[in-house]
Parts: structure tokens; sequence; C-alpha cells
């Protein structure tokens, strides 16, 4: 159970924000597609006024009206309007927020063994289209860190809150709290947290991470300005045993506490906090005569009844929603849209450890009996760019979109255990335009960075896309890019002595193709054979000159090209009752001492969706199975805080299983998980398993999970 002091702690924030609040997780297995939103987002208007605002109403209504009158989103980068609103879901496999790397519908992660721990992508590349900045391939939390709170940002006519706790056998906490309202008409206010916290099966295991985020959003009554602004602060504390020092003999312990770890008493630490505004004014006036928007609820619940009956007519502010208005006559040829992005982060790294003896030391020349050593990146960024989108595109797709701006940005890097540091100014532009001809949209970008040491890096991307009715599209894309090696930068650390050697630039060419197609499931019968969604991605990449931690705990880099294939699918299969989700990925590197892949990685989803007792209660029920072949992946180096190349274990060729259910009874998810469960069978029937996440970092064993949330719509 949790300490005294960590139950003070929560019983003292439930008290100090009233109604609290779990965050809805992507990776989970609801059905509907979030880019599509909901079938009642996309209003009608019929009567002429001067739009009033969100309007609140006092009565009790039932929960599937109240949440349609909820509005998340994520703000896209670069992007001066709303482009998707998405509403709560009851669908009761979102209650499941125990692991985000075992999640489907995302890349494919291998962790040190533990929730919450730093993870390695077996995915190189994937959905990797973001902007050059500064050290972007230094995190090894891709997916704790980055992608928790996805939609971060809220329109609200009602206070919206949720509470989530779990826990488990094996002493794993979470705790997820969200809170949000509308302070003003257009200007919300929204507060997430989240903790994690896990004793460790082996000795000196232990981890806890905390993510908190404060968001705030703005517009004005006619919605040519817009404010988005975000505060995030992390605390990941992650004590480091370097792994098991036998992998053969650490199954023959009762208790994983009793093998033989090779470090007993060092720590990393993670302080990250960062600040991102973004402001926008649209020069073209959105109002020539204001229409209140007015629309139909359905009693929705639960989200599959395909009869659906009238509740009332509910007016709905313009802004909230999607905008039905427009000027008449809309051209290309506009004054457009004028938007400033700003943003400051500072990211820090503490690793101390008080017995120096273990192997990750034998290539040092410390000669004390402690070491501490620290790096911190400051970075301090704007980014002002216009852009000619300047109309609401439900209404009218403007056929030509530029956009083009500057980005100057100064990073300073210092050192602790060498005394250095790097100060940096670059100042890079960047442009990207789009053009719809019917049902085919091209878009190009280019972005180049001038500065000393990352002076000629660019990127430029390029993609045709082809409609294909409402649910299906298509779409081939190139990207040719050449970048600074930041990461052996950013790892600096004094106990290994490196040298500023001058790299050439990581260069990578790619040309893939996809198709993805998705259809809600307010579409979709309760009876018969459905595909609910289904994605293909093909890729090709040539990768040069690229740069890894070799063995020695040095930097290097090869002069080979190599020959990167992936081929990713997935779909989910609906069939009644019955579903069946599938996500494989196959992959080929014609040259492993360039980058190292495994041949396969799959994730797949068996299980049950019923309505039970006059459908008051939604259960869904099943196993989940995860697998991908053998391969060297990479081993994690306590001291760097970094992953680096090794050619003596290779991990894979195991299959994981998990049986799991969860609950939907109202505003009440539960889930219960079995994780792991076929590895007490694996411990029978082999004298020693087999089963390692990374090298030198055994999965865990099976374990019991559980937990709640529980949203408020008032």
């Amino acid at each position: 159970m949790p300490s005294a002091r960590k139950v003070i702690i929560i019983a003292l924030l439930i008290c100090l924000t009233g109604k609290l609040y779990a965050q809805d997780f992507s990776g989970s297995r609801n059905n509907s597609n979030p880019l599509l939103g909901d079938e009642t987002s996309n209003p009608d208007s019929n009567a002429a006024k001067t739009p009033e605002g969100i309007i609140y109403d006092t009565g009790i209504e039932p929960d599937s009206i109240l949440r349609m009158r909820v509005f998340n989103f994520a703000q896209s980068y670069r992007n001066v309007k709303i482009s998707t609103l998405s509403n709560p879901t009851f669908i009761p496999s979102n209650a499941r927020f125990h692991n985000h790397v075992h999640s489907m519908d995302g890349n494919y992660y291998l962790d040190l063994g533990a929730l919450g721990q730093a993870q390695l992508s077996l995915i190189p590349f994937f959905n990797d289209k973001t902007n050059l900045v500064f050290l972007h391939t230094a995190d090894p939390f891709p997916v704790y860190n980055n992608t928790l709170h996805l939609n971060k940002y809220f329109q609200v006519q009602n206070p919206y809150t949720i509470i989530g706790y779990g826990s488990s056998l094996n002493k794993d906490y979470q705790v997820s709290i969200t809170h949000t309202q509308n302070i003003k008409p257009r200007w919300n206010f929204a507060f997430l947290y989240d903790l994690v916290s896990r004793d460790g099966q082996y000795t000196n295991s232990d981890m806890t991470d905390h993510v908190l985020d404060l968001t705030t959003n703005y517009y004005s009554s006619d919605a040519r300005y817009q404010l988005q602004a975000e505060a995030t602060m992390t605390r990941m504390n992650q004590q480091e045993n370097g792994g098991i020092q036998n992998d053969t003999t650490c199954w023959s312990y009762t208790r994983r506490t009793g093998a033989a770890v090779n470090m007993y008493s060092a720590l990393n630490q993670w302080k990250n906090f960062s600040v991102n505004i973004h402001q926008s004014y649209n020069t073209v006036r959105q109002f020539l005569h204001v229409r209140e928007i007015h629309e139909t609820i359905y009693d929705t619940i639960p989200d599959n009844d395909s009869i659906k009956t009238p509740m009332r007519i509910v007016p709905r502010d313009t802004v909230v929603g999607y905008d039905t208005i427009m000027p008449h006559n809309p051209h290309t040829y506009n004054t457009g849209v004028f938007a400033l992005d700003l943003s400051y982060s500072r990211h820090r790294r503490f690793f101390y450890d008080s017995q120096v003896d273990s192997v990750y030391y034998a290539l040092t020349s410390i000669n004390s009996l402690t070491y501490f050593d620290s790096t911190s990146h400051n970075q301090l960024a704007a980014e002002l760019y216009w852009t000619n989108d300047a109309y609401m595109s439900h209404r009218w797709k403007n056929p030509f979109i530029i956009l083009f701006g500057v980005r100057p940005e100064y990073n300073r890097i210092q050192y602790l255990g060498t005394g250095n540091n790097i100060d940096e100014f670059s100042l890079s532009p960047f442009a990207k335009a789009n053009i719809q001809i019917g049902n085919f949209q091209l878009h190009a970008s280019a972005e180049e960075v001038n500065s000393n040491r990352r002076g000629g890096d660019y990127r430029l991307c390029g993609d045709i896309e082809i409609a294909f009715g409402k649910h299906s599209k298509a779409c081939a894309e190139i990207l040719s890019e050449a970048q600074s090696p930041n990461l052996i930068f950013y790892h600096n650390e004094g106990a290994y002595n490196w040298n500023y050697n001058d790299f050439d630039k990581i260069k990578r060419q790619h040309i893939a193709i996809n198709y993805n197609y998705a259809k809600p499931d307010s579409l979709l019968g309760r009876k018969g054979f459905a595909i609910t969604r289904a994605k293909i991605d093909i890729t090709s990449t040539l990768l040069s000159d690229n740069i890894w931690i070799n063995d020695a705990m040095q930097p290097m880099q090869g002069d080979a090209t190599a020959l990167l294939l992936q081929a990713n699918a997935s779909t989910h299969l609906k069939m009644g009752w019955f579903n069946i989700a599938l996500q494989e990925c196959i992959q080929w590197s014609s040259d492993n001492d360039v980058i190292r892949v495994p041949l396969l990685a799959s994730k797949n989803s068996i299980y049950a969706d019923v309505h039970l007792f006059r459908r008051a209660l939604h259960l869904q029920t099943g196993f989940d199975l995860r697998f991908h072949t053998l391969f060297l992946a990479d081993a994690w180096n306590p001291i760097l805080g970094t992953f680096y190349r090794q050619n003596e274990k290779e991990v894979g060729g195991y299959l994981v299983a998990d049986f799991w259910i969860t609950l939907q009874v109202k505003r009440a998810s539960i889930y219960l998980k079995a994780s792991h469960f076929n590895a007490p069978l694996d411990a029978l029937v082999m004298e020693r398993p087999n089963y390692f996440s990374l090298p030198h970092y055994p999965m865990e064993d099976f374990g019991l999970y559980w937990g709640i949330i529980w949203k408020f719509f008032d």
C-alpha cells in the first residue's frame, strides 16, 4: 500500500481541486477515429442572431447531452485554427491506462522491464515529420513524457472533471487527474496531473514519474484572435540497477530482489519544464451576418445504440463548435492570418552513484568512490509566420494554401562533468504549400537551419493525397533531410571523456505510400461483419552516415548507406460482439551495422464487446498478444542516460499474453488486467525462461493490475 505521506498528499490534492479528472488516453480500443470526430460535431444553422458565447444550462440532463458540451482538441503544429474536435466517450476500454508502451494503435516500444521507465522504439522514423528542433532525438522517454497528454485543450459549457486511480499486486500506483472549465465564454483553463510510482521487482529498480500540465485557450467573439498556452512540468526519478549480473541465474530466485544486479545505489533524475504560447490574428472578418447554431442531441448511451431518440434542441456557440459562417465570395488571395509562437524549455538530467564499482565504470577514468554528473539544456525559440488559410475549411476549402515564416532559436547546453558549455543561435526559415483539386491534395514543406554548428541542416517533404469518399484516403510521400548528430552532444558526460569530433551530417531519404480507412461506430450496424478501420504504410528509407554510441561508450559514425524497408499494417475487424484488432510490422535492413531492427513486430487484441442488464453495463474482455523476432537491441547505459550499441545478447522471439476486463457503468469505468499471465507456465516448462525486454533487463513476471476512472460533467 502507499505510504501515509502519499495518501495525505492525494487527499489534500482532492480537497484543493474539488472534482478530479483523469485523462482519456490514446492507444485504447476505442473504435471511433478521433480524427473524424463525432457525427454530431457538424451542426446546421437556422436562425439569425448575434453570437452569445457559451450558453450555460442549469437543468439536470442526461450524460449523453452533457458530454456533447465538452470539446477537447490538440493544437496542431503551425496551425491557426482548430482542425479536429472530439467529445468524451463512454467506451470502457478508454479506462485502461496501465502501460502506454503496450497500447494498440501506436508505435512499438521496449522498456527496462517496468512501467514508466526508459523506452526504445522498435520502428525508427515512425511518423517522423516533426520540425528541425535542436536535440529532438535526445529524449529516452518518447511515450510517457511526450504523448501522455495528447488532447490538452478544451472548450466546455459545463465544468468537466475525471479522477483515475490504478494499482497492482506488484506495488504500482497510478493517479490521473484533470479538471477543466471555462472561466468566461471562449476562455478555458485546464489542469492535468499524472503520477506513476513503481516499486521494482529487482533491487534498486524503483521509479516515480510526475507530469503536470496547465493549459488555457481563448477565442475572441468573432474568432479572429486566438490564444493557446501551456506550461508542462515533469519530474522523473529512476533508480538504476544497471541490469542483472547473470542472465542465466536470475530465474533461480523465488523473490527477484535476490538476484545480483550491477548497481545498488545509482539514480537518474530528469527535471523538465516548458512553456509554449501560440497566438494568431485573422485579418479576414469571419462574420457578415451571424446565425445561432441549433443542434439536435440524441440519447446515445451506450454509444453503439442504433435506435436514437431525439432529446432536445440545444443552442451551441459558433466558435466552440465548428463555425458555420463565412463571408460572401471567399477567395484564395487575402490578407491572411499572422501567428506568433513562443516557447521556452529547460531540460536537466542528474546522475548520482555512491558505489562506483560496477562494470559501467570499467571504461572511465573515475578515481573516487562516488560520482555525480548533470547536463542541462535551455532553449528559447520563437516562430513568426503568415498563412492565407483564413476561412473555416468545413464550409469552403481554400484550393491553394501557403505558409511561410522564420524561427529564431537560442540553445545553451551545460555539462557539469567537463565544465564545457555550448551556446548557439540559429535562424531557420520555413515554408509550406497545400494545393487541392477535387479529391487530390498536394502538400510540400521545406526548412533549413542557419547557424555555426548546425548550418546546412535541412528537411524537404512532399506528398500527394487522394480521398476516396468520406472514410478512406491514400497518400504517397517523399522526404529528404540532413541533420547534425545532436544526440552525442546532449550526452557528453564527463565519465567517458568524449571529444568534440567533426562528424558529418546524418542523411535520410524516404519514400512511402499509405492507405487509411476509418468508419465511425455510429455508421456501423450492431450485427454482421464490418471493418471499422484499416491502415497500411509501406516505407523505403536510405540512411547514410548514421551515428551511435558503441560498446566502448564512444560516439561512432558509420560511412556506409543502408536501405531500410518497412511495412506496417493495422486493422480492426468487428463481427457483432466479436472484435479483432491487429497491428503488424515487417522490417528489413540491408546493413545491421548502420541500423538494427527486428524482422517482425506484432500486437494483437481479441476481445468481446457486449451490453448486459438492459444495456446498463458495457463490458469488454479479451486477450492482448505481443511478439517481436530476435534481434540485437541496443542496451541501456545508466551513466549516459541513453542506449548504446551491443553485440552480445539478442532479445525477442517470445510471446507475451495479457488478459483484461473493462466495465462501463454510467460514468464509472473499471479495468482489471492479468499481465503476462503465461509467465508462470513458462517457469514450469523451462528451467531458465528467456523473456528479456532489453539486454540484461528481464520482463516483469505475472502481474495483476486494476483501476477505476470516474467522469463528472458538472
